[in-house]
């Protein structure tokens, strides 16, 4: 099971002072203390806490596809949120017709068809004036210096939706014989009075949709045939501020955050699903990923209400990130205490299965602090524990190294069998961590696969568990994590693993508070 493993105190070690550790939220960049704002604003960072790229340029909206949380520095929440999502529309080179000059030398075969010639009245600089003559574009401008690749601008009042989609046909058709058979791609703006915004992309040049990270699968288009008229319905609404469909981009903006619930529903009603839903400011975000479905209400309350906390400045719930596995992650951000903000969500009601969460504050005397656990005390069920399990007293459990691979680091743990019978192992095994500073480092550890079958040791034979983090930045000297605490199945006695003088340890771990942990199920040693 995802387990948290806390950040209560231990004896110092001997010989060495309490060092002031500058630790990343997430195991990433040394944190900034959390600004603060007022209530009911978020950021979105991964399980190593880097922040998502999010845009607040004002025609941005967030990819999912890039959406991945980095390191925690708050500083840097807002911008990296804000971080413009617009995709820029394929700009492909127009088809020259070359002819031939002077006369044609003799020959016996026939030379190939030249094709049909474009239209002179499509080529570059005419196009831009047809696109103005549809009905309700207020402008309409190329993107570069070819014809294939333009922006048209509807006019305010928005023009009905039926009516916007047949003028962004329209461009589309004339677009798309301009480009001969090359790519191209159209981008529709339009603003209605009162500052509720809309963006629309597609054509054959727009960006795709991207790639499952599970499957490696094409993920679908999520424009559909009539992009343009839902968006014009849906920021029709006053709660509704911006509005950005592509072809892997459907992200809607609210007005504030009790809007989220109501504009969430009007999603719902256009059977759109969203790969973000985001407060103005991106204070408040969601970020589901592949653009399938909508956040519930129940997900939404829990959201609401952890953004309405006193000292809360951002919160932000994600589906997508870069671990295994993927689980989603609820991120809080409170310029006060995390302890108050993990004692809120352990008494909440969850919203589904097991929600892990993380909490990023500040304590009194201005040192960051982070808490992680499950929504409502509720861990994912856990590979249940063998009626022939080892008893640890008969396990020898150590480190045999450290490997890194991608920004990621990879612990080997073994666990052999000391004892006269065969014992199994099942599941993931617990593990709590320990600073050089003799504390307790907090970090949420996630099984990898704790559905895998039991492993059965004889006699001498041994397991492993791969301990895997993304690496943090150990500029500054933060507490370095020394030694391990492992329990060979949940709720067992620990044994006390020293990392000292393991291969590729070296001053220890650089597995720093508030980071993420995946822990792999026990399988046979080699």
């Amino acid at each position: 099971m995802r387990r948290k493993t806390g950040s209560g105190a231990l004896p110092a070690r001997a010989g060495r002072a309490p060092v002031k550790s500058p630790r990343g939220p997430c195991g990433g960049l040394p944190p900034t203390r959390p600004r603060t704002g007022p209530p009911g604003t978020v950021a979105t960072v991964d399980d190593d806490a880097h922040p998502s790229p999010r845009g607040d340029d004002a025609d941005a909206a967030e990819d999912p596809g890039t959406a991945r949380r980095r390191g925690v520095p708050v500083a840097v929440l807002a911008a990296a949120l804000g971080a413009a999502l617009a995709v820029s529309a394929a700009v492909a080179a127009p088809t020259a017709l070359r002819t031939a000059a002077g006369p044609a030398a003799p020959s016996t075969t026939a030379p190939p068809s030249p094709g049909p010639s474009p239209d002179p009245s499509t080529r570059t600089g005419d196009v831009a004036a047809r696109l103005r003559t549809l009905p309700g574009v207020a402008d309409a401008v190329l993107l570069g210096a070819s014809d294939e690749s333009a922006r048209i601008t509807l006019a305010s009042p928005l023009p009905a939706p039926t009516d916007a989609q047949a003028t962004a046909d329209a461009a589309s058709t004339l677009l798309a014989d301009a480009a001969g058979g090359a790519a191209w791609s159209l981008r529709v703006e339009g603003t209605r009075p009162g500052g509720g915004s809309l963006v629309v992309e597609h054509g054959t040049g727009a960006a795709s949709g991207g790639v499952d990270p599970a499957t490696g699968a094409p993920l679908p288009d999520l424009l559909g045939a009539d992009a343009v008229a839902d968006a014009v319905r849906l920021v029709a609404h006053d709660a509704v501020r911006r509005v950005h469909l592509a072809p892997g981009i459907a992200a809607v903006e609210a007005r504030a955050t009790e809007d989220l619930v109501a504009v969430a529903a009007l999603a719902r009603a256009e059977d759109r699903g969203l790969t973000s839903l985001v407060v103005e400011g991106y204070g408040v975000g969601l970020f589901e990923g592949d653009g399938r479905s909508v956040p519930d209400d129940a997900l939404l309350a829990l959201v609401t209400g952890a953004a309405a906390l006193p000292s809360v400045t951002q919160v932000a719930y994600e589906t997508v990130r870069s671990t295994v596995p993927a689980d989603p992650l609820l991120t809080v951000v409170t310029s006060g205490p995390a302890a108050d903000v993990a004692r809120w969500l352990d008494d909440a009601a969850p919203p589904g299965p097991a929600l892990a969460y993380q909490v990023q504050g500040s304590s009194d005397d201005g040192t960051s602090t982070t808490r992680s656990g499950f929504v409502g005390g509720t861990a994912p069920a856990t590979a249940d524990r063998p009626t022939d399990a080892c008893a640890p007293h008969d396990l020898t459990i150590a480190a045999a190294g450290v490997d890194a691979a991608a920004g990621r680091r990879f612990l080997t743990l073994t666990a052999r069998n000391d004892g006269a019978t065969p014992c199994a192992l099942a599941g993931s095994p617990g593990m709590r961590f320990v600073a050089d500073v003799g504390t307790e480092t907090d970090v949420l550890l996630e099984p990898d696969d704790a559905a895998a079958s039991p492993v059965v040791l004889e006699p001498g034979a041994a397991a492993s568990a791969l301990l895997s983090w993304r690496g943090g930045s150990t500029a500054g000297g933060p507490a370095l994590v020394v030694t391990l605490l492992v329990a060979p199945h949940p709720g067992d006695p620990e044994t006390v693993v020293p990392l000292t003088g393991v291969p590729g340890v070296g001053d220890g771990l650089d597995l720093l508070g508030g980071g993420t942990a995946t822990v792999g199920a026990w399988a046979l040693a080699g």
